[in-house]
């Protein structure tokens, strides 16, 4: 039970971690992509301006502000539901393999190691190894099924 176990909650990681970068991919456009950027730019352009006081540069940044909320809202809303799309999938499973596999250790840690959250006395329980495979697995997925959108350069002063 217990090697079914682990390769069946990797195979859950790595299936959530598709669902949801499918999902990103389907409800974020390309547009959402590059408006991201550019709120991003922005903030970090005003943040830039507060910090060396450059009030000039602040009062034109302060025009664009109510635009950047727009834009941030939006984006804000979708980022919400995919959120929430994966989370009830994830407690979906994780309340059945909870059910199934509750604290029964399934990996062994090797002497000497300890990761909070991961492991508890030497020994890796379902939500650890869980935690392992879904970060181990959603940030490659991620990293090829995103959209590739290109950078504007930031202008340099």
């Amino acid at each position: 039970m217990v090697e079914g176990a682990v390769f069946e909650i990797l195979g859950f990681s790595m299936a959530l971690a598709l669902v949801s970068a499918g999902l990103r991919r389907v409800l974020l456009s390309k547009e959402d992509m590059l408006a991201m950027q550019e709120v991003t730019r922005y903030n970090r352009e005003l943040m830039k301006a507060l910090r060396e006081k450059d009030m000039k540069t602040v009062e034109k940044l302060e025009k664009k502000k109510e635009y950047m909320q727009k834009i941030q809202a939006k984006i804000f809303g979708k980022n919400m539901i995919l959120m929430l799309i994966s989370m009830v999938i994830f407690f979906t499973f994780f309340f059945f393999a909870n059910a199934r596999y509750g604290n029964t250790p399934l990996l062994e840690m090797p002497p000497g190691l300890f990761l909070p959250f991961i492991s508890i006395d030497g020994k890796v329980s379902f939500f650890g190894w869980y935690l392992l495979t879904f970060f181990s697995t959603s940030l490659p997925i991620n990293k090829f099924l995103s959209q590739k959108v290109a950078s504007s350069p930031t202008v340099k002063k």
